[in-house]
């Protein structure tokens, strides 16, 4: 019985590789901050495939979607009751507050020959509250809000960091036909995240062999992952957004 159900849980990661370009397989990864030259936490920083395209300081090739995005500011430092700056940011950086949420379209960087091949962004003060989602498209081209390819909430995110609350979240693709948004959202006050980078350094039809390679302790979150895709495709099952 347990050889047949590892050859179901093998052929079930097969059928995800080898699906067609709009069931993607998705890896999750997060580092935890490191040691900064001043000796404090900071922000692992970007890969070397990867550019920035949101630091809330001015360059902004991507910003919040104001159609679907509401309960959020930009801050400086840290505000008791409001928002804690992530550790080691001395910028400004994005809070979303209770019952709000930011969206970031990201359907721009599959084109002209491109493939989205990972998005990361810097996530401070997790807490169980926090989510994140990763969105899909409709038929007719635009974001699907009733069925995420993935939610990870609060806790599944610190557990990925080793118990860790500061750290940077990344998606690695090895497919974004279907690839349509990614949500940021908080059922309390607040979650609070900076410099969101994309890679297109792969590709089209490249494998996720290319995305970052977790490390062993993400291993199990990525394959939870995965079969959280696989459920979602099955059961179509809707996970609600408060829009505004």
């Amino acid at each position: 019985m347990l050889r047949n159900a590892l050859l179901s849980v093998v052929s079930a990661f097969a059928v995800l590789a080898a699906a067609p370009s709009h069931a993607q397989s998705i890896a999750t990864r997060m580092d935890p901050a490191s040691i900064g030259g001043s000796g404090g936490l900071s922000d692992p920083g970007l890969r070397a495939s990867e550019h920035m395209v949101a630091d809330f300081d001015g360059n902004n090739s991507l910003q919040a979607d104001a159609a679907h995005s509401s309960g959020f500011g930009y801050f400086s430092g840290s505000t008791v009751g409001v928002a804690a700056a992530p550790k080691g940011d001395t910028s400004q950086y994005l809070a979303v507050g209770e019952a709000g949420q930011a969206v970031f379209d990201l359907r721009s960087y599959t084109s002209g020959g491109k493939e989205l091949a990972s998005v990361s962004a810097y996530l401070g003060s997790l807490d169980t509250y926090n989510f994140v989602e990763l969105l899909g498209v409709n038929a007719d081209g635009s974001i699907n809000f009733d069925d995420p390819l993935l939610s990870l909430g609060g806790r599944d995110l610190i557990r990925l960091n080793g118990g860790k609350r500061n750290g940077r979240l990344t998606f690695g693709f090895d497919d974004t036909a279907g690839i349509g948004a990614i949500l940021f959202g908080s059922r309390g006050i607040a979650f609070e995240f900076d410099s969101i980078a994309i890679s297109q350094m792969r590709a089209p039809g490249e494998l996720l062999a290319a995305a970052p390679v977790p490390e062993p302790a993400s291993w199990a979150l990525m394959m939870g992952g995965f079969g959280l895709v696989g459920g979602a495709m099955r059961s179509h099952r809707k996970t609600r957004v408060r829009l505004a």
